[in-house]
């Protein structure tokens, strides 16, 4: 799982000049992910050690690599907050 991840993650960087920063998986896929660093306990480790969000979604088929710039959570908030 590591070895496919790495690859994804380098693939995304050479074609946008960007290191990812949101990883999509299925839970299946996370616990994959889980059992290749067992000693991560949290998710909030495993998102350290990656360098990346996590995102778990049944709907997800296959793991995937994206950027998203840090302030859009917080812009789309604001949107909601002033509806």
């Amino acid at each position: 799982m590591l070895s496919f991840l790495y690859r994804l993650i380098e693939h995304y960087h050479r074609e946008h000049g960007l290191h990812p920063n949101l990883l999509y998986l299925s839970p299946w896929h996370y616990q994959k992910l889980l059992e290749c660093l067992p000693t991560l306990a949290t998710q909030e480790a495993v998102c350290r050690f990656l360098a990346m969000q996590l995102v778990i979604n049944p709907e997800i088929a296959h793991p995937h690599v994206t950027w998203q710039s840090q302030d859009a959570g917080e812009k789309a908030l604001r949107r909601l907050k002033s509806v």
